[in-house]
């Protein structure tokens, strides 16, 4: 079956993909950390610092996400009442999802060559996010 490619007016712009693939380096190594800490003790709450940090990168991540359907499921955490390690692990695999959607749907595979789906039209991805070996 045929990848369903969005018409030309959903897609991202060639910034866009470049700020997603900053913004998803970034979202993967907060995880990993988030993750690390979770598994050490899940129901410490972060501390007001981290919680701040955490929303600049998801907040970024929102506003690329903004025209995707996942976007109405993508919240900031809470500054006020802070959240557990483990509420903060369970929110990121959300942003992570959201992100894998959003890769699946600018990014194919063709010709032998990987493309993003750009409003400049289709870009070679080595061109824009280099060797990402876990991206194939």
């Amino acid at each position: 079956m045929a990848k369903k490619i969005k018409t030309a007016d959903c897609q991202p712009s060639k910034a866009d993909v470049m700020k997603f693939i900053m913004m998803y380096d970034f979202l993967e190594s907060a995880y990993v950390e988030m993750k690390d800490f979770s598994k050490k003790s899940p129901d410490t709450t972060l501390n007001a610092r981290k919680v701040k940090s955490l929303n600049r990168i998801l907040n970024d991540i929102k506003n690329i996400l903004v025209n995707e359907p996942t976007f109405s499921y993508l919240d900031l955490l809470d500054e006020e009442m802070l959240p557990s390690n483990s509420d903060v692990v369970l929110m990121m695999s959300q942003y992570r999802s959201a992100m894998e959607n959003y890769r699946k749907n600018y990014r194919t595979y063709q010709n032998y060559s990987y493309y993003w789906n750009t409003t400049e039209g289709d870009i070679k991805a080595i061109e824009l996010e280099g060797n990402r070996p876990q991206w194939k």
